[in-house]
């Protein structure tokens, strides 16, 4: 029993000299957070090795990426969650010729009939819904001309 004791009261103490030594002498680090470096907007062009290249969104699904100095220019396929990044990279893979431009043609072709099919989807949907608005006007109006026509026959009698 005595040595139970002991080893009970020999931990106590370890323990309290361990939070005294973590209170006394250490310091608390201050956390840095670095900022994240935003992605560029003005590209390298590699034909005149010159920070010249930027990407314009033409339209919802294409962009034009052009060198504003050496003037070589191609569009690309523009997708919803695009970066330019994205768009120089397809411009770089072009004009290093590692991807043919009718590859890139195709998929433009491919995302302008997706684009088309999906306005023509969202038209037919809400040519729908105004179609039932007008019905239900109509319906309105009708009911209330009976009315009207039975209130004045009532009238009459």
């Amino acid at each position: 029993m005595p040595n139970e004791g002991g080893r009970v009261v020999r931990f106590k103490l370890l323990r309290c000299e361990w939070e005294k030594s973590m209170d006394l002498g250490r310091r608390r680090r201050k956390i840095i957070r670095r900022a994240p470096r935003p992605f560029p907007k003005v590209f390298y062009c590699p034909l005149c090795n010159q920070q010249a290249v930027t990407v314009v969104t033409v339209s919802g699904y294409v962009a034009e990426v052009s060198c504003g100095n050496c003037g070589v220019s191609h569009q690309v396929p523009w997708y919803r969650s695009s970066m330019p990044v994205d768009a120089y990279s397809t411009w770089y893979d072009i004009v290093m010729r590692r991807v043919s431009e009718e590859e890139v043609a195709q998929k433009i072709d491919r995302l302008r009939m997706s684009h088309e099919q999906v306005i023509e989807e969202v038209e037919l949907v809400s040519g729908e819904v105004s179609a039932d608005e007008t019905g239900a006007e109509t319906v309105d109006k009708s009911a209330e001309s009976e009315v009207g026509t039975a209130d004045e026959a009532g009238r009459q009698d």
